[in-house]
């Protein structure tokens, strides 16, 4: 079984087996392979919308011998599966607009879906908020610091939950669990925060009051 980052090992943690699975902007496979291998009943389907990125995924999986299990294929986001192929979905490094976007305009892909799993370092509120909106919970979040970079990985659910403004920005299981690494990371979003209303222009009036909230609701979790 191939060897994965610390970040790639959560995300396959959070991925439960006998599943069909598609990986979104698979890179070079890596991933998609390990999910394979832990599970000769999981079905993934390795996308990227880069030929280069996708023909060394292609390489990858021949070379692992796993071609009748991993499908891979060039094109966006979901519109390369229709929606009887899949019922998880992983999407991870990319930001959150990406991310949001290929969800929500590709609905009807989403039928069979119970599990989305995502990792992305942009506007974690923006993507809790938008995916529980269509009809997912949050299941599980992890913190995983990679080469000095700390991630967020979320599993959501198919299903309902109501969740306040603070949950949505900084997570609900994370705020829960309040670990040494989440403190690392308020503190740093903290700093970023104070950096960026000391350096911002005239205007901007709405981005300023978001983050004047957050940094309040930080304030509150670093004292």
């Amino acid at each position: 079984m191939n060897k994965l980052s610390k970040r790639l090992e959560v995300i396959a943690s959070f991925v439960p087996d006998n599943k069909k699975i598609i990986d979104i902007g698979c890179d070079h496979a890596l991933l998609s392979i390990f999910l394979a291998e832990r599970c000769n009943k999981n079905k993934v389907i390795a996308s990227d919308i880069n030929a280069n990125a996708l023909n060394t995924a292609i390489k990858n999986v021949k070379e692992a011998k796993l071609e009748d299990r991993i499908d891979t294929r060039l094109g966006n986001g979901l519109e390369v599966v229709n929606k009887d192929e899949i019922d998880t979905v992983i999407i991870s490094g990319m930001g959150a607009n990406t991310i949001v976007g290929i969800l929500k305009y590709a609905k009807d892909k989403l039928t069979n879906v119970d599990d989305i799993i995502i990792q992305s370092n942009t506007d974690l509120y923006f993507i809790r908020k938008n995916i529980t909106i269509m009809g997912y919970y949050i299941d599980n979040e992890k913190l995983v610091k990679d080469k000095g970079i700390i991630y967020t990985v979320i599993r959501f659910k198919r299903g309902k939950k109501k969740y306040n403004y603070k949950e949505l920005y900084l997570g609900p299981i994370l705020l829960k669990n309040s670990d040494n690494l989440f403190r690392e990371k308020c503190i740093k979003e903290l700093k970023t925060i104070k950096m960026i209303l000391g350096n911002i222009k005239e205007g901007h009036f709405s981005y300023k009051i978001k983050l004047k909230k957050n940094l309040k609701i930080l304030e509150k979790m670093v004292d």
